[in-house]
């Protein structure tokens, strides 16, 4: 379930609100909540990385090297938009909004790993980046592989957040999920909205990002997502095997630091609480399975291979899954560190 993102939640979400087809949304409506958000962006500009295939590049400013934002699953660069001022002093920090996710293009193909990976590519290419520290989140992670391992001369440092290798993520029976849980009441706006996700994932993501994924009627009402679930199901095909094959971390030549929040048996997952017994037990069966896979993704992560550099591994054991919002301190202070950003003031 950690990998679901935004407008996957949102396509879920929507068939337990069984909002009628008579209600629609009116086009181009957002509520005040939306409309009256202060963008902190410097700039947005959109690249063309193929026929009729533009992408939203999000630019926060800053000096110094580039750093490159990359999104977890369903989210924009927008997400992005309180945490890119932790670097600004000391780099130019960016982010994509990938393809499939307004206001990118949405073309029907060309959410394989290896389609991705060539997208960030051509959108330094056009910005003149010759290298740049990529950061990425999530399903972000199997881009930052796919990246250094081609295009390793783009590549000064990498940062997974919560990124795991995801091939191998749905060879086991998943967990119950959260999505069930959420009521009619949790689409009667914005905020009810962000309020059910809070509670029942422990997540707040900037307004702009959650304005961008849902789309609203007259009366703010959550009718439905700017994003077709066909995308998403290419998107999450294109990183599970066999498709996308494990991650050989020994092609990895840069330096890398991976932040990850491995679920524990006692802390279990927010929305486990609000299970009902019978789910609680099939959670329960099969959690253990689900553990043992982070630590096994996480431990291939941290192997030494030689002649690469050794690489970092921070653990947030029971952490959500934005540990760039929710811990967002100690995210930052690990980064910082391995970015070789000096912490105390002379």
């Amino acid at each position: 379930m950690r990998t679901l993102g935004t407008v996957a939640a949102a396509m879920m979400l929507l068939s337990m609100f069984c909002v009628s087809g008579a209600v629609q949304a009116t086009a181009g409506y957002k509520p005040s909540g939306c409309v009256d958000t202060t963008t902190p962006y410097k700039a947005e500009r959109f690249v063309t990385v193929a026929p009729d295939v533009k992408l939203e590049v999000l630019d926060w400013g800053g000096s110094g090297k580039a750093m490159v934002l990359l999104t977890g699953s369903g989210d924009k660069a927008h997400v992005f938009d309180n945490f890119a001022f932790q670097f600004t002093d000391f780099f130019h920090v960016i982010a994509i909004t990938r393809r499939g996710w307004l206001p990118s293009s949405q073309p029907k193909a060309g959410y394989d790993v290896e389609t991705r990976a060539a997208d960030d590519i051509k959108i330094l290419d056009a910005l003149g980046i010759k290298k740049a520290v990529f950061v990425g989140h999530s399903i972000a992670g199997a881009e930052l592989s796919k990246i250094a391992a081609k295009y390793p001369g783009y590549v000064d440092k990498l940062v997974y957040l919560d990124a795991s290798d995801l091939s191998e993520r749905n060879t086991f029976p998943d967990i119950p999920g959260p999505f069930p849980l959420f009521t009619d009441a949790d689409s009667k706006s914005l905020f009810a909205l962000q309020a059910a996700y809070a509670r029942l994932l422990a997540v707040r993501e900037p307004i702009p990002a959650i304005c961008l994924t849902f789309e609203f009627d007259k009366d703010g009402v959550v009718t439905g997502t700017s994003t077709p679930a066909s995308i998403q199901a290419e998107l999450s095909a294109g990183v599970n095997i066999p498709v996308n094959r494990p991650t050989n971390w020994a092609d990895i030549k840069a330096p890398r630091l991976g932040i990850f929040a491995p679920p524990t048996i006692e802390g279990k997952f927010p929305w486990y609480w609000y299970l009902s017994p019978a789910d609680r037990t099939v959670f329960d069966e099969r959690f253990p399975r689900l553990i043992q896979w982070f630590k096994d993704v996480i431990d291939k992560f941290g192997q030494k291979h030689a002649g690469n550099p050794t690489p970092n591994v921070y653990l947030l054991p029971g952490a959500p899954h934005y540990v760039y919002i929710n811990n967002e301190a100690e995210v930052v202070r690990q980064m910082r560190n391995f970015l070789g950003i000096p912490l105390a003031r002379k």
